[in-house]
């Protein structure tokens, strides 16, 4: 799948804000590109800066603005459009980012490292490193679906996840982009894990992944769609009703708003919810639906403003 690429000019004062409005509409990572940042690095005192090499030349003098990347499918079609539609007072070019160029490029970047207490994240391509005994090897390729583990909201998950799953618990993740969070749960030992999402590229790549790390397709099953506007898939997801012990949706708030009345037909009855991909600004919001929805919410914890919540079926 190939990739469009967006450049959103604006003010160095507006890209945080402008970063929070993209986020609201489920836009997951950016490129941050501010002549003023530059400037302040040379000049911050970290370093002895008596020649700058002409390739970095540009980076003293380049238009503020935000990049990012949208996928070429119909999930990404329809995001465009409300990019396109929040930032109508704002410059936008858009080009195409063929997948090989991507895949080469965001590559050398993913190196293994480690997550919570046992996780360590290994790319597929990488070596695994030396004296890794005590933790819990996770590989993953998430070719053009979100999770590497990199991300705050995929680490908050990760690392609740240690604290909750138990051994033979059933596990369900809604909006697996690479199906990262399923493997970890099943690594950590859950009997099984049901994964959705509403992209095919990202449920295809994560059962691709699940098997990756030696489970076979007994341990998981798939399902692609909307969990929230097509009631058949819900059925088949939810079984009997209040199946799962632990659920996570590392998705955006306002999904995650829309899912509350959900959470509490597919939760067990001991069972524990992990919300997460929420910024600090949407937080009250989130906590009001899911109380509103008859959830307790017993953690809340943060990296870096994005925020996770852990609840459970008051």
């Amino acid at each position: 799948m190939d990739f469009i690429k967006l450049d959103i000019y604006t003010a160095s004062h507006d890209l945080e804000p402008l970063a929070d409005r993209l986020t609201a509409l489920g836009v997951s990572g950016f490129e941050f590109h501010d002549a003023a940042d530059f400037e302040e690095f040379l000049h911050s005192g970290l370093g002895a800066w008596d020649y700058i090499g002409e390739e970095l030349e540009p980076l003293k003098t380049q238009e503020t603005r935000l990049s990012l990347y949208v996928t070429t499918d119909k999930q990404g079609e329809q995001l465009l459009a409300k990019i396109y539609k929040a930032c109508a007072d704002l410059r936008i070019e858009k080009s195409l980012v063929r997948e090989t160029d991507w895949a080469d490029a965001w590559k050398e970047h993913f190196k293994p490292f480690e997550v919570g207490r046992k996780f360590l994240i290994k790319p597929t391509w990488e070596e695994t490193p030396g004296d890794v005994a005590d933790k819990i090897v996770l590989e993953i390729d998430p070719a053009s679906a979100f999770g590497t583990g990199q991300h705050e909201s995929t680490k908050l998950c990760l690392e609740a996840l240690e604290e909750v799953i138990s051994a033979d618990c059933n596990f369900l993740d809604i909006g697996c982009g690479s199906g990262i969070l399923s493997i970890a749960a099943l690594l950590l030992g859950a009997a099984k894990a049901t994964m959705t999402d509403v992209s095919e590229t990202a449920v295809r790549t994560a059962c691709e992944n699940i098997l990756q790390n030696g489970f076979t397709s007994e341990k998981f099953a798939a399902h692609c769609g909307d969990i929230i506007g097509d009631g058949e898939l819900l059925k088949r997801v939810a079984g009997d009703y209040k199946t799962y012990d632990v659920i996570t949706a590392n998705i955006v708030a306002d999904v995650i708003i829309k899912m509350s009345e959900i959470f509490p037909l597919l939760l067990s009855s001991n069972g524990v919810l992990i919300a997460s991909g929420i910024i600090g600004i949407r937080l009250d919001e989130v906590l009001t639906a899911l109380k509103n929805a008859g959830l307790k919410v017993t953690q809340i914890r943060n990296n870096n403003d994005w925020w996770a919540v852990m609840a459970i079926d008051n």
